[in-house]
């Protein structure tokens, strides 16, 4: 026996049509998905279902450190954010479930940096200032934040189907945004490079504009099992893809290895 792990990319409009599925079936799939430390996921927001953003594009106040929006467009590769355990803390491994109540951190996928906050003030809005922060991954206990999953308690594995929020370890405020918190011309001048978008900031009050959940994403599954098969005379191997060949014991891992 073998263990594997299978990482499912699920992106809702680009292969519902492809695999003559609906979006409705995509997205109880995606429900079902117990989620994984190591997971690259997009981050919806409750009430503007606008997603969890960042970019190479720096605050003009505040920090001026990479900024963090609310992106309408859900197929946008810098939306996608890796959990990761907390800053200091023991490696998650990739059979690690996560629990609500678990200490997180968000790093993004493409210019791998954390989900940051600090006593700076937002753009406008006068909440606290969320960024992105770090070089490579590495970053300080300002990235760390308590998953509170909404209607489930403290223990409990964490799914997609979750509504949660997202508590800044340190100063303790909500990771929220607001439709009516919008980048324009009047607040961000002409040629605004993130018109549009919505700014992310963190607030002591735990309420609507706080609650976030996952949309689609990367997910790791629980370990599964691959059986051997071998024919009468012992030699030949037939993984669960149907492919046999004849290998020995230990270059049997190794080719399931490529296969996936």
């Amino acid at each position: 026996m073998i263990k594997w792990f299978c990482m499912i990319i699920i992106i809702k409009q680009l292969f519902a049509d492809d695999f003559h599925v609906t979006i409705e079936e995509i997205e109880e799939e995606i429900n079902k998905k117990k989620i994984y430390y190591g997971s690259t996921v997009r981050i919806e927001h409750q009430s503007s279902e606008y997603f969890l953003h960042s970019h190479l594009v720096s605050y003009g106040s505040g920090s001026g450190q990479q900024s963090v929006t609310g992106m309408q467009a859900d197929h946008d590769y810098n939306s996608l954010w890796t959990i990761k355990e907390c800053h200091n803390q023991p490696l998650k491994k990739y059979d690690d479930q996560i629990k609500c109540g678990d200490c997180i951190r968000l790093e993004h996928m493409l210019t791998f940096r954390n989900l940051h906050s600090h006593p700076h003030q937002a753009p406008f809005s006068g909440n606290q200032e969320v960024s992105a922060y770090g070089d490579n991954g590495n970053g300080d206990s300002s990235d760390d934040w308590i998953l509170e999953c909404i209607d489930n308690k403290n223990g409990d594995d964490f799914q997609a189907s979750m509504w949660f929020y997202l508590k800044h370890k340190i100063t303790s405020k909500y990771l929220r945004t607001n439709k009516k918190d919008n980048f324009n011309q009047r607040n961000c001048g002409y040629h605004c490079p993130i018109e549009g978008q919505l700014e992310i900031s963190a607030q002591v009050a735990k309420n609507a504009d706080a609650k976030w959940k996952i949309y689609s994403g990367l997910f790791y599954q629980q370990p599964q099992r691959i059986e051997d098969d071998y024919d009468q005379d012992g030699s030949r191997h037939c993984n669960s893809y149907g492919q046999c060949d004849d290998i020995d014991d230990d270059e049997f891992e190794t080719v399931v290895q490529k296969d996936l």
